[in-house]
């Protein structure tokens, strides 16, 4: 797989090391793509968010992403490793798990490449039994936004893959978002592939400025994929 070349078809553009905070998620219509056997599957989303992971030093996420996937692990494929390597970003990236409850101590994100930070409160960063490999910084309130800035004193970019719960609240005022990696099904989602409201194409414009879009015709349907700035 050519990296840059794939960017290039669905992006406009070779995408380098990216800066500031960058969301990407999967949508149909204003919902967010539920993770799970029932949603639609696509290589090109994959990749955009792979490619994404390998853009950045640190990726957010949530307690209850953890829970809904008891598979996840964050891992890159060979080609984008190297790529990532090839531009500096020599260190795994930081995965970072928002929460304020009990994490499963047996999930496999603990031991996987990226390097595993639990963002919490200080009673539960007490009493969390997990690996000796995972970092637990306890604070009074842990906040999307809280984790946002203590990761960006440790990385010149962060990635969101929470859901919408954790992501929306970015898109108030003041912004948080910098870089949107937006994808669209447009096919007929299962509606047991249905999650939370995320925000309408509409209001986005009134953040961010889409910058490219792609069609594309997928085994599961159809797919728009687009890339948003501040």
């Amino acid at each position: 797989m050519d990296v840059d070349e794939r960017a290039r078809a669905l992006y406009g553009q070779a995408l380098g090391p990216a800066r500031g905070v960058v969301h990407v998620v999967a949508v149909a219509g204003r919902d967010v793509i539920r993770i799970g056997p029932h949603a639609p599957e696509s290589d090109t989303d994959f990749f955009a968010l792979s490619l994404t992971r390998a853009r950045v030093g640190a990726i957010l996420v949530s307690g209850s992403v953890l829970r809904a996937e008891p598979e996840l692990r964050y891992d890159l494929p060979d080609p984008l490793r190297r790529w990532r390597e090839a531009r500096g970003l020599d260190a795994p990236p930081r995965v970072c798990v928002l929460t304020r409850g009990p994490l499963p101590a047996a999930h496999p994100v603990w031991e996987s490449w990226a390097r595993p930070v639990v963002y919490t409160t200080g009673e539960a960063a007490a009493s969390l039994s997990l690996p000796d490999r995972v970092e637990v910084v306890g604070v009074d309130e842990p906040s999307p936004r809280g984790a946002i800035a203590w990761l960006r004193e440790r990385a010149d970019a962060v990635s969101i893959e929470a859901g919408p719960s954790v992501a929306r609240p970015l898109y108030d005022a003041p912004l948080a978002v910098d870089e949107l990696l937006l994808s669209v099904f447009e096919g007929e989602l299962d509606p047991r592939a249905r999650g939370d409201a995320f925000l309408g194409e509409p209001a986005l414009s009134d953040r961010l400025r889409r910058v490219h879009e792609t069609r594309l015709e997928e085994p599961s349907g159809p797919w728009r994929f687009s890339r948003w700035l501040r």
